[in-house]
């Protein structure tokens, strides 16, 4: 496809945006190119970005399981599988590619315009520039670029229960049981309620943890009971 010189310029705000350089702006062009815009122009030779958006899908799932496994050691293959799919969930892509505004970039037919704002199309043309971004330079400036996604995301890492992930995971593999969370407090009027939850392991209180809502409050007491349980077990690897 014939590159504009208008559309150059817009492709290297683009570039700009994911940090990136393209040897052949070819690829970025087609991993913005929607389905739609080939029909519209009636030629069977161009490129939608379906086929890069199966390649960076790839590419995207290993670089993160590459990342999670390096950065969480302690979990184990379910817990990494669970975080995986939460991070490169349509809608952390999507949210994630509007704010690099991919959609003001996307070719789409006149007749279809307005569904560059679609989640599912957004998150598939994020991929689409994974693949392209691969095929262009290879697996390390890849890395850089879903290093970027990723570090987006640690807030979510957070929220998505990290420690109860954690806690669970150990009392699983050692006691063969479950972490039992009990709510033992609630102070303040119903539109501010404060909640106070204790964690306990095989009967024993191990941590606890106040939140404006239940799960803060869980995730809160998970957090200190796995600190407690990581600092003893430092200081029995010191003794040995």
């Amino acid at each position: 496809m014939q590159i504009t010189s208008f559309r150059k310029r817009k492709l290297g705000e683009l570039q700009t945006r994911l940090g990136t350089k393209f040897k052949n702006l070819n690829l970025l062009n087609q991993a913005l190119t929607h389905s739609s815009y080939i029909r519209s122009k009636g030629k069977k030779s161009l490129f939608d970005y379906e086929r890069l958006e199966f390649l960076g899908d790839a590419v995207l799932e290993l670089l993160t399981a590459e990342y999670l496994f390096r950065e969480y050691p302690q979990l184990s293959e379910g817990g990494l599988s669970k975080l995986r799919s939460k991070l490169v969930s349509k809608e952390s892509l999507s949210n994630y590619a509007r704010e690099i505004e991919v959609g003001k970039y996307l070719l789409i037919a006149k007749d279809q315009e307005g569904i560059q704002s679609q989640d599912t199309l957004l998150a598939d043309a994020y991929e689409a520039i994974i693949g392209a971004v691969y095929l262009d330079d290879g697996l390390q400036v890849s890395r850089q670029l879903i290093l970027s996604f990723l570090l987006s995301q640690k807030g979510k890492m957070q929220e998505i229960n990290d420690f109860k992930s954690y806690l669970q995971e150990y009392v699983q593999s050692k006691h063969k049981s479950l972490p039992r969370y009990k709510m033992i407090q609630e102070t303040g009027p119903d539109h501010q309620k404060k909640f106070k939850v204790e964690v306990q392991i095989k009967g024993k209180v191990m941590g606890k943890g106040w939140g404006f809502t239940k799960q803060k409050a869980e995730i809160m007491a998970a957090r200190f009971a796995w600190k407690r349980i990581k600092t003893a077990e430092g200081r029995r690897q010191k003794k040995g």
